[in-house]
């Protein structure tokens, strides 16, 4: 049924991966990437990919196949250092749960890039309430309060897909 309701949505693993324009070398942080989904694909570009998630269920399978873990939430970690933070329908509950703490954390241990994919504010018959969901210029304008510009973006159906690049001072 996911599978299903990425595919009418126009939400395919190729279709995020390309847009990113991953780059050998990148290093990756899948913040709330549960069973890596992404992060298995974005592992066919670099080989510096990990996964950070609360819930460490599908942690021995990821390790298996070259994807680092760590096992805590973004209100909490803050030590990394990553070419690319990537967050896919997480970065909604991370504005609920610690506000400015979570935004903080990911100003610090983003190098250069920023990506975020998140349902629009819109009724679905899937996904978050739309009471939490957040609008993409909420999204952009968070981002640009800790100097991230936004550098594209792609509509979904259901779901946007921001991607910001760190702004280098004079």
């Amino acid at each position: 049924m996911v599978d299903r309701i990425r595919e009418m949505s126009g939400l395919t693993d190729k279709t995020i991966i390309d847009f990113l324009e991953i780059k050998k070398g990148y290093s990756i942080i899948d913040v709330g990437g549960r069973d890596g989904f992404f992060s298995k694909r974005m592992l066919e570009k670099t080989d510096d990919v990990t996964v950070l998630d609360l819930n460490g269920i599908y942690f021995d399978e990821l390790k298996q196949v070259g994807i680092k873990t760590i096992k805590t939430d973004i209100c909490d970690y803050s030590s990394g250092s990553f070419d690319l933070v990537f967050m896919s329908n997480v970065y909604h509950d991370l504005v609920q749960e610690c506000g400015n703490k979570a935004l903080k954390n990911i100003n610090k241990i983003a190098k250069k890039y920023i990506a975020i994919l998140d349902f629009k504010p819109e009724d679905t018959m899937f996904g978050p309430p739309v009471s939490i969901r957040l609008s993409k210029e909420k999204v952009i304008a968070d981002l640009e309060s800790i100097d991230f510009k936004l550098v594209k973006e792609r509509e979904l159906k259901y779901h946007y897909l921001l991607f910001f690049e760190r702004e280098t001072k004079n």
